[in-house]
This record gives C-alpha cells, structure tokens and sequence, in this order.
C-alpha cells in the first residue's frame, strides 16, 4: 500500500456544489461529517492502479482548488483484491472513505454485496456542465436500475487487432474482418499458414468472448435481460456460430484458451503467434511500439455477425468513483466529482489510463496509428450488458452461465454444441428461480 498526501489548503469560503463547475461562489456547502466553511477538508479517496494513476486525481484536484482551496485529497492505493476487501467492509461498518475508484463492474457488485451502500449520483452528473460528453452506454455500464451508481472517468475499449506480415495471408481492404464470413476465411487463412486464426483467454472469464463478438454487432440481452430472464435461446444462432470457430469441425481458435489467464493470452499476442486477437485501448499505445514483439498488425472493428449488423468497438467496462452512503465529508466528495469531466481532469485520464470520456480532448496528433480508431467519433461503440452486477445473486447465476459455457467450448461435434447452448439456457433460468 502506498499512501499519498496531498495538503494544500487554506481557509475561504466555501462555493455550493452547483458552482463546481467552472464558477466560484461562497456559500457553505454541508454534508455528513464536513467542517465549518473556509476549514480545510480532506477527501480521502482509495483507488486501484498503484502510481500511474495519481497524476489523474491530482489533476481533478487542482482543478477543485480553484474553486474549493481549502478542499484536498488524500489518496490510497491498493491492488484489486484488497481494494475490495477494503471497499465492502468500509461501505457496510466502519466508513472512512469519501470516494472509491475502480472499474463500474466491479463497484456495482460491491453495491450489491454491501445492500446498495453507495450514493446515487444522478444530480451530481446532471449538475455538470459537460455532463453530455457521458454517452448512454457509459450510463449503462455505471447504473443500477435508474439510479447512476458509478460516476464515470474513462472507458475500457475493446477493438479486433489483425496480423498484417504473416507470410501467405493477404490482409487488404476485401479480405478485412468486417462481416462475420469475411472473419472466418480470415481466421483460416492463419490456420493454413501455421498459426492460430483467433485467441482470446477463456480460462478466467469465458463470457467475454460472446460479449465481444455479439455486442460488437449491436446485440444487448444477449444472455441476461433485466426481468431477469435467459435469453440465450434467442441468440442460439449466434452462440453456435461463435462455438464453431473454437469446437467445430473448421475451427481456427487457439484450443489452449479454456485454461489460459490474462497473462497467457497477452504472451501469445506479444509473439506474434496468433492471427487475431483483442487489442484494448488500455495497451494499444504499447503494441504500436517498434519492440513490442507484436509486430506489425491493425486494428478494426468487431465483424458484424449477420447481414444488417453494423459491427464496432466495445466497451467493455468504465472506469470510475462511488460515493460511499457513510462517507465523512460525503458532499465534499461530491464536489470533487463535479470536476472528473473537466478538459485538465480528462487529459490526465488519457495520459494516465490511455482513455477518457471527453475524447475531444485528446491530441489526435500524439497518438500512435493504431490508437487512433479508438478515438474516432465516426467508430460505433457498444456497450456490454450489466446485469449480473446488478442483481444480489449475480454471482451465483454467472457461475453457472460460465461452467456451461466452458463445457460448450469443449464440445467434440456440431450436435454436442447444439446439445451444450440448450441445456446452458435451461441452466440459467434454474439457477435464476432457485436464487430469487
């Protein structure tokens, strides 16, 4: 754990959360556990990410303090696992912490497992006057129900990376990945020249490769709905088709993916021995580098599955700050949100995470060629379904789903993959009904 002090503070008056935005002003602004105005508070935030993200909350913060001087931060860093440890034990008993960062998947489970013990933050968007730069797919990854759980610092997203030096595969504008036949002959091409068609790490999280391919073509629901429901049924299709390519009787996929972890998966990209792969907005600018071991490769969009499918990037997940219901200086920490969406706050969201959620901030001519779609306003971006994080069981019924889905990547024939997506929607529902 490092531990980061940051204590400039002087006493003035206070501005009104309304004011945060840009404006000074000298009303107190009162919450749970705040001085009197013109006293120094400090908020304390814990965040996963180790150093490299500092530089991001210290740019919110200096930004506050051009309104708020007397406002600043303390912030603790800690690897994911203690992080949530921590978090859950905070929110539930003891307090101590006014804001939380880490992925919105992760923080709305923690809402869950901890009986909705973060704030709702819709006013606190609503009140900022760039709040239109957070699109409905950033509020979809960040919400419970209506209420907007996660306040959203950046996106995670997901683009289909493509060799382009294999010897004997010809990647031009016709035989690029855009439709789901296009991906296929692709993917063999690899395969006759002697590598892997497509990999993707299976091992960890197997649900991840259906949200990419099906959501990169503009599908929701695509195994969960809000009733909650199953719904695999009504993308059986889909499920088959994506299955084939790792069981089926052409299958490209690389077969070692069911055990593999991150770490796995990334060491096979960075020796160039597969053919496809995912590539996040999160390492492009590493890959892109001459010494990466990737070698030379593009970055496009998902393929679209079906005729009529626009295919995209995804997003995979948000980046962002919850407000514990217990927080001591709960309406400073509100303050400090107000100030997330600024031009200073987002730049340093790029320069520390490789994304942000204003992206017009971005200084199109530092970024290396394949950074650059992910910036690209005219680029469609989807956003994955959360759900699972959204119910009190999710993680139940996500096990569930997961072991079916894994038992379905290891089918030996067509009718064992048919047999696996049938018994995998049964399989949901079950547990669905018995957690409800």
């Amino acid at each position: 754990m490092k531990k980061i002090a940051l204590t400039l503070a002087c006493a003035m008056c206070m501005g009104t959360l309304g004011t945060a935005c840009g404006s000074s002003g000298s009303s107190t602004a009162s919450g749970t556990g705040e001085t009197a105005a013109g006293e120094p508070v400090v908020i304390t935030i814990w965040y996963e990410g180790n150093d490299s993200r500092l530089p991001f909350f210290e740019a919110v913060e200096a930004e506050m303090q051009k309104d708020y001087p007397n406002y600043s931060i303390e912030a603790v860093t800690f690897d994911n696992a203690t992080l949530t440890t921590k978090a859950l034990q905070a929110a539930t008993t003891i307090g101590g912490v006014d804001l939380i960062f880490n992925s919105a998947s992760r923080l709305l489970s923690l809402y869950q497992q901890s009986g909705q013990a973060f704030e709702p933050l819709n006013d606190v968007l609503a009140s900022c006057e760039n709040a239109d730069v957070v699109t409905e797919g950033d509020i979809k990854l960040c919400s419970s129900g209506e209420d907007l759980i996660v306040f959203p610092v950046s996106r995670s997203l997901a683009g289909l990376g493509v060799k382009t030096d294999v010897a004997g595969v010809e990647v031009t504008d016709d035989t690029m990945p855009s439709t789901w036949d296009k991906f296929l002959a692709l993917g063999e091409q690899y395969q006759a020249a002697g590598k892997s068609g497509f990999t993707m790490h299976l091992g960890t999280d197997p649900g991840q490769v259906f949200n990419l391919f099906m959501c990169g073509s503009g599908y929701s629901d695509i195994w969960l709905n809000a009733v909650p429901e199953s719904q695999i049924e009504n993308h059986a299709d889909l499920y088959k088709d994506i299955l084939n390519v790792y069981a089926g009787d052409n299958a490209f996929w690389d077969k070692d993916a069911t055990t593999e972890d991150f770490a796995a998966m990334y060491t096979k990209i960075q020796s160039g021995s597969v053919g496809m792969f995912r590539v996040g907005d999160w390492n492009v600018a590493n890959w892109d580098k001459a010494d990466s071991g990737v070698g030379e490769y593009v970055v496009t969009t998902w393929p679209a599955m079906r005729e009529g499918d626009t295919g995209g990037l995804v997003n995979t997940d948000d980046r962002g700050l919850v407000i514990p219901k217990n927080a001591p200086n709960k309406e400073a920490a509100k303050v400090f949100l107000q100030y997330v969406l600024s031009e200073a706050a987002q730049l340093a969201s790029f320069e520390t995470m490789g994304s942000c959620i204003d992206t017009s901030v971005v200084p199109q001519d530092q970024l290396s060629p394949n950074q650059k779609i992910f910036f690209d306003p005219n680029v469609t971006i989807y956003s994955v379904d959360t759900y699972v994080s959204q119910l009190s069981y999710g993680p139940a019924v996500n096990e569930v789903y997961e072991k079916g889905l894994t038992n379905a990547l290891n089918a030996q024939s067509a009718e064992e993959i048919d047999a696996a997506v049938t018994k995998l929607h049964e399989d949901v529902n079950s547990a669905i009904a018995s957690n409800q």
